[in-house]
């Protein structure tokens, strides 16, 4: 199968070769993934650019933590109702050398959920690590039933998932953006729309719960 590798640190163009790998066997307990989409997270660049300088020491890796693909086969353990299933992957390349930026990828079953018809393949590469992150920061203090949550940069990726996980959670949820679009991305998350002016954002303000320090 062909995979995207690279043997040495350094800028994408400089570093990056195509080569043909041997297709791995699922394990017990691991899928075969076959990759539609294979994303890039800024940790799959800064790791590429040398942030771990023993990543190289067992040979060449192949990049990318995050994909999105379908099943076809499984290990051990696994059940057959899984063939065939949609799936997200996430963390593909933690603590090992192999990631998403190839044709298959095996990969322990818990880490390659169910990816619903209605999401494409784009967007489920776009799900794991970047999801994960908008839950962590909007969960880490505690309930946000009744409080508000101020998402800076709503229209990015982790901030448009922190806009619904913080509405999932019962929070009324204030978002910002650069321009027109990226403030309609924050009002289609279901961020609190209004005319963008500093006394609306004032009237807000006076009213945020006391935990929120205003």
């Amino acid at each position: 199968m062909k995979a995207v590798t690279f043997s040495q640190f350094g800028a994408a163009n400089e570093v990056l070769t195509v080569s043909n790998v041997a297709t791995p066997d699922p394990k017990p307990g691991e899928v075969l993934v076959r990759l539609a989409v294979s994303a890039v997270n800024p940790s799959d660049v800064k790791k590429r650019a040398g942030a771990l300088p023993d990543l190289l020491v067992n040979g060449p890796v192949i990049p990318h933590s995050d994909g999105a693909g379908v099943i076809e086969a499984i290990g051990e353990g696994v059940t057959e109702g899984r063939l065939g299933e949609r799936v997200f992957i996430y963390q593909a390349q933690y603590a090992r050398s192999m990631g998403t930026a190839v044709e298959y990828v095996v990969i322990h079953s818990r880490r390659a959920p169910n990816l619903s018809d209605e999401a494409s393949f784009a967007v489920g590469a776009c799900i794991g690590i970047l999801m994960m992150m908008a839950h962590r920061c909007v969960t880490a203090d505690g309930p946000l039933v009744g409080l508000w949550v101020l998402v800076t940069g709503g229209a990015g990726r982790v901030g448009n998932y922190a806009i619904q996980w913080a509405k999932q959670f019962g929070a009324w949820v204030l978002a910002t953006g650069s321009n027109a679009v990226d403030n309609k991305s924050c009002c289609d998350a279901a961020a609190e729309c209004g005319e963008p002016s500093r006394v609306w954002v004032g009237s807000v303000a006076a009213r945020l719960h006391p935990r929120s320090g205003y």
